[in-house]
């Protein structure tokens, strides 16, 4: 029999945690603690729980055994808290690691992690023994019996996508589920309680506290509506061209989109309606800005070779031409030598060559680098490197505000390119570093981005970044990204309010409260913020408003799991089951669990059912049909009929398949069929139906197979999960 490959099983749509029952805190009048002695960090006697009782409290939750012969301790003070860490480790195969983390003031349990080693030969394969409810309803049991007072304060945070890996030999299947903190009815989801269980064994794999005590949070009086939060979204939504930077791809169209300026940064105050700066820019797929996604930072020289051959081409500046313009440019210090001379290319439009200088003083304190066009002879880069810039000035307040830091930056940009500094606009003006000097905070640099304009709309790929010494006034570093291109036409576009209810329809706004860093480096604010919920995308085609990646490619819609027609239907808990492991996709919200199924539709399911992922707005029948080739679910002779309904007979052969166990079922003499109408089976199907009923993957009717009856929907999607119960 063929060995195929097959990934691991549904775990994403099935956990468990199977609930060990914690001993009562009992006070013990002597504790032996492991070799080797015990290595305690920090001062122990601010513990009210000492470590002795630490131990036992660890042990008794945890049922640690004997066999974990090594153990260390540690004690550790921070953001108000006193913990022991408490670590045991077991030296012997199979081996293994417990980690647990008690209060030392109060005796909670804040945090578990373990880890052991598979015993020899153990295997995973079908489904795990509990779903992903039943997991989560024992990872809150276990959050209820050590961390109470903190549960109390949380409520589930949102569910992850859970992943499936298809029939067959697997990895043990781990589950997390998060318990997020709520302050005045709002989530905080930075704080929180983390429950991982194994989905097989139903073991608890870690439970850990991320909580901080003593934090101050902004009331909820006074916000602004849900209504006037979309409105300030819905101005902060752009409609840009837009280039995704693919390593390798010269023919990138650009396409005209509609983003959130600020991606998953865009955090609007909600007690004072105001977008929050938090010193950082959004970089969407390198076009958040033109240093961010100017493609010559990244270069490839030419060889000796290349660099000859290049050089007889007469639209190219010779290096002494090139330099001669570099010098005319920019002034080169005195004391400078020059170190480099090369030309190099676009990576993404190799067509523009560049000659690029580097000069460095003789202490290696100060650098120079320029880039020239050696087609036309323009300034493309400049930066000027002093190591005495990055060092905190004595007693020294900037001599430069912003404002007159960026009319500096425009100066320099006209004086190189007058014409192209008409068609861009300020897109970013910011504090570079910042440094401590007399209690207060001064910058080390100011940073401007100016976004090149087509038709009107920016181009966020192209334009120029300017920075400014904010003490001397000097340029000290400037880029220029610039590439010839072609733009598609702005008509037909759909309008702004439109784009951003579409970006808002996939989870909307939500309110909770953010710590955030904000210039400098300063202790985080909180902020009670109306931001993005659980996007995916920040970012939609123009025209069709279909949401983009960050390539530009097209996202698929989500699947329907709110499927309708299924209430009271006996396969109802199989298709939901098959819906949380993404074999089921509905579009339409039904499943038409009594609608007989075709062959294409089987041989999706079945696919699927071997992790088999294929992106179900791309999918057709030839893609289906590969695949089922692939994984020997079918071979080509049977390629044909795709949109027949499939009798019992048919599907047994196909469960078969997708088992792996056709070689056996190809044995007929072993098999003996009971069932009253085995007469009608063909002798090379016997064993496919034999192996089917043997193996629970369909049913008989009171003694009946009936080959040739047709399969409803929900038929199959039972037989899917009994299959994927099976144990290789």
């Amino acid at each position: 029999m063929r060995k195929k490959i097959c990934g691991s099983l549904v775990t994403g749509c099935l956990v468990t945690g199977l609930i060990l029952s914690p001993a009562a805190y009992a006070d013990v009048q002597k504790i032996i603690l492991p070799k080797p002695p015990v290595a305690i960090n920090g001062d122990v006697t601010k513990a009210k729980i000492p470590l002795d009782k630490a131990v036992q409290m660890a042990k008794d939750v945890f049922n640690i055994g004997n066999d974990y012969d090594r153990f260390e301790s540690g004690f550790n003070t921070f953001d108000g808290r006193t913990e022991w860490q408490l670590n045991w480790n077991r030296t012997k195969e199979p081996g293994g690691s417990i980690s647990v983390r008690i209060n030392a003031m109060t005796g909670d349990i804040v945090g578990m992690d373990r880890w052991e080693s598979p015993p020899p030969g153990q295997q995973y394969t079908g489904l795990p023994k509990y779903s992903y409810d039943e997991g989560a309803k024992l990872a809150r049991e276990w959050a209820q019996k050590l961390l109470p007072a903190y549960l109390t304060q949380t409520r589930p945070g949102p569910q992850p996508d859970q992943p499936f890996y298809g029939f067959g030999q697997r990895g043990p299947a781990e589950y997390y589920y998060v318990f997020q903190r709520v302050v005045n009815n709002v989530v905080y989801p930075e704080n929180n309680i983390i429950v991982r269980i194994n989905g097989d064994t139903g073991q608890l794999l870690s439970i850990n506290l991320n909580w901080r005590e003593n934090v101050t949070f902004p009331s909820t009086a006074g916000m602004i509506s849900m209504d006037q939060a979309r409105q300030v979204f819905k101005e902060n939504v752009e409609q840009v061209y837009f280039r995704p930077s693919i390593y390798g791809a010269k023919d990138v169209p650009i396409k005209l989109v509609y983003w959130v300026k600020k991606g998953p940064d865009l955090f609007i105050d909600a007690l004072t309606g105001q977008v929050i700066d938090n010193g950082y820019g959004y970089d969407m797929g390198k076009g958040g800005g033109a240093e961010a996604a100017g493609g010559r930072k990244q270069k490839q020289d030419l060889t000796p070779v290349e660099q000859s051959e290049v050089d007889k081409l007469k639209n190219l500046m010779s290096a002494e031409k090139a330099l001669e313009q570099a010098q005319r440019i920019i002034a080169i210090p005195p004391g400078f030598k020059q170190t480099e001379s090369t030309l190099t290319q676009d990576y993404q439009f190799p067509d523009t060559k560049l000659w690029r200088f580097h000069w460095s003083a003789q202490d290696n304190t100060k650098e120079l680098n320029v880039e020239i066009d050696a087609a036309s002879g323009e300034l493309v880069s400049y930066n000027n490197w002093d190591e005495m810039r990055y060092k905190q000035p004595s007693d020294q307040e900037p001599k430069f505000t912003l404002e007159q830091a960026r009319q500096i930056a425009e100066q320099f940009i006209k004086k190189q390119q007058t014409q192209r500094f008409k068609e861009v606009k300020l897109g970013d003006s910011r504090v570079g570093d910042i440094i401590p000097l007399k209690g207060k905070m001064v910058p080390r640099s100011y940073n401007f981005t100016f976004v090149r304009l087509v038709n009107s709309i920016p181009f966020p790929n192209n334009g120029f970044n300017v920075q400014v010494d904010p003490y001397t006034g000097e340029v000290t570093s400037y880029r220029m990204t610039w590439w010839k291109l072609n733009f598609p036409s702005p008509a037909g576009v759909i309008d702004r309010d439109k784009a951003a209810s579409l970006l808002l329809a996939d989870g909307g706004l939500d309110l909770s409260y953010v710590n955030i860093y904000q210039k400098g480096p300063r202790e985080p604010r909180m902020h009670l913020v109306y931001r993005l919920k659980d996007q995916t995308s920040f970012m939609l085609d123009a025209r069709t408003g279909q949401r983009l990646n960050y390539n530009g490619e097209p996202i698929p819609p989500k699947s329907n799991n709110d499927i309708s027609d299924i209430a009271g239907h006996p396969a109802e808990n199989d298709i939901r089951l098959l819906m949380k492991a993404n074999i089921i996709k509905s579009k339409d919200g039904k499943f038409y669990p009594d609608k007989n199924i075709t062959k294409r539709e089987a041989l999706e399911l079945l696919v699927a059912s071997r992790g088999w992922y294929m992106d179900s707005s791309t999918m057709d029948d030839n893609k289906i049909v590969n695949a089922a080739i692939n994984l020997g679910i079918i071979d080509s002779q049977a390629a044909r009929g795709l949109g027949d309904e499939l009798t019992r007979l048919q599907f047994a052969k196909l469960l078969i398949n997708t088992l792996d166990y056709d070689g056996v079922a190809k044995l007929k003499d072993l098999y003996q069929l009971k069932i009253k109408d085995a007469n009608e089976i063909p002798d090379e199907l016997k064993g496919y139906v034999a192996l089917s009923l043997g193996l629970g993957l369909q049913t008989g009717n009171q003694g009946w197979f009936l080959p040739n009856e047709k399969i409803p929907r929900g038929y199959a999607a039972a037989s899917i999960v009994r299959l994927l119960k099976v144990q290789k």
